[in-house]
């Protein structure tokens, strides 16, 4: 029977001691201890019900069952996959025996629990940067103290040590940015304060990332838009633009559970291909990846990218006088509108304090969108919340975010 850990926030080495990467010993569930703490059935009956695969680990992603947070998809990905991904990521970097990893990543998570594998491989030094919840000064503190050489970061860690001011320590030479689309901008501010930002792109399917930006764009301040696949990987993209994998990493199988009972299947083709829901080109230099498909709706019929109407609230909010020196949170949610296919909406969330007037922000929003953003891609609502939802990596809850919005009078029919 497999058996659970819910590695809180920190280094926690019972992954080091529980999981024998020489052989193929029992499973291991990793499950975020929130939902462990939330719903405790559930994680007792995944304990119970979960396939005995010796030498897998099993990770989840976001539910399809029931819609519920209770229902899970887990993720097996077997201790070949996981040390074939390190290898792989370790020989891109040119990572070498004595350096130093600075970790802040969940353990419940293909990117954290990747770089314990990747330190064991190349004898490389983990140093708990975290140290509790995600703090990016105390991060900055324990990576300059450790002389840490390499670290993995989500765009939101980034996010937060660029808008703190933090330079990069001298000692670091590699910072791979994954778990969401690198905006652009936002690599550009962070090389100017050092930070050696190494764009990349991965699903837990394949036990972390598969293609990667090379040491040598580094040489540049820009983010490279071709992505080199890494050794172990090749890439495809599909007649509707979705990206598929075949990789020596990618998972054994997924495993649901619902109404007590475990279903489980290989989502691979006959030829060990795995179609991703994100979309994608390929080039002379590598993978494009130009977001998930499900977040791209349609507004008046033309396609809209969310995240890039989100990077560019992001710029709005940055230079608007009403939100000057708050904490601002921000995400965008398209909700189903009768005449536009899809009505964008801007949710806010500040920290404790006065509150600006929502009709003014979206004033101010709407002037600054008419010089930069097409018409389909202008937020028609701005929105007031307590908190974004977010997954551990930082991740909106697009779902949830819009069932928040909506209210129990459903969808607003605005002109």
């Amino acid at each position: 029977m497999p058996e659970l850990l819910a590695p809180g926030p920190g280094l926690d080495t019972r992954l080091l001691e529980r999981f024998d990467w020489d052989r193929d010993g029992a499973p291991l569930v990793l499950a975020n201890p929130e939902w462990v703490k939330r719903y405790p059935a559930a994680a007792e009956e995944a304990r119970r019900l979960l396939p005995d695969l010796p030498g897998h680990v099993f990770v989840a992603t976001s539910g399809t069952s029931r819609g519920a947070d209770a229902g899970l998809r887990w993720v097996a990905l077997s201790r070949r996959a996981l040390l074939a991904s390190a290898e792989a990521v370790n020989r891109h970097l040119g990572a070498r025996p004595g350096e130093t990893w600075a970790h802040a990543l969940p353990l419940f998570h293909v990117g954290g629990l990747g770089i314990l594998v990747r330190a064991w491989l190349s004898g490389a030094r983990v140093e708990d940067a975290a140290g509790g919840d995600w703090d990016p000064g105390r991060f900055h503190r324990r990576a300059r103290a450790s002389g840490a050489t390499l670290t993995a970061l989500v765009p939101a860690q980034l996010h937060d040590l660029v808008s703190a001011g933090l330079r990069a320590p001298a000692s670091l030479r590699a910072a791979v940015i994954g778990g969401g689309r690198l905006d652009p901008e936002l690599h550009l501010s962070a090389r100017a304060l050092g930070w050696p930002c190494l764009a990349s792109y991965g699903l837990t399917e394949t036990a972390s990332q598969i293609a990667t930006a090379p040491l040598a764009s580094l040489e540049h301040s820009s983010c490279p838009r071709a992505l080199p696949l890494l050794a172990h990987a090749e890439a495809r993209v599909e007649d509707e633009g979705l990206i598929s994998v075949r990789a020596s990493s990618l998972l054994s199988c997924y495993v649901e559970i619902e109404d007590g009972q475990a279903r489980r299947w290989d989502p691979r083709g006959a030829d060990g291909w795995f179609t991703t829901e994100d979309l994608g080109a390929m080039h002379a230099r590598g993978l494009e990846v130009r977001g998930r498909r499900t977040e791209t709706v349609k507004v008046l019929g033309e396609l809209v990218w969310l995240p890039r109407v989100e990077a560019s609230a992001a710029r709005w909010a940055a230079r608007e006088p009403a939100l000057a020196r708050r904490r601002v949170d921000l995400a965008v949610a398209a909700l189903p509108h009768a005449r536009l296919g899809h009505e964008l909406v801007l949710a806010i969330a500040l920290d404790p304090g006065p509150q600006p007037s929502v009709a003014v922000l979206a004033e101010s929003l709407r002037r600054f969108e008419e010089d930069t953003a097409l018409p389909f891609e202008r937020v028609r609502r701005v929105a007031a919340v307590e908190s974004i939802p977010r997954t551990p990596l930082g991740k909106c809850r697009r779902a949830l975010l819009a069932s928040l919005l909506v209210g129990p009078e459903g969808p607003r029919d605005a002109s």
